[in-house]
């Protein structure tokens, strides 16, 4: 896409990217957690959460890659 991005799209790109890093400190927080607990039932629960969130952040990059292939932008606005 030529000339600048609209700001609803320049928006969405920077809402999508605050998605993925909040995705991953999940991930990060969870992990920390499990390896914290001593029960293993609390630790499956954990690792529930954390498969969550990395498929969530899966899901949203996959997203994110398609509205940039939309409008043909090849570098992060």
């Amino acid at each position: 896409m030529s000339g600048k991005l609209p700001e609803n799209i320049r928006k969405l790109f920077l809402t999508f990217k605050e998605a993925v890093e909040a995705e991953r400190a999940a991930q990060t927080m969870y992990l920390h957690a499990k390896e914290l607990s001593d029960e293993d039932v609390l630790k499956e629960i954990l690792e529930g959460f954390y498969q969550d969130e990395v498929r969530h952040e899966r899901v949203l990059m996959e997203r994110y890659n398609k509205l940039r292939q939309e409008f043909n932008i090849e570098d992060e606005p």
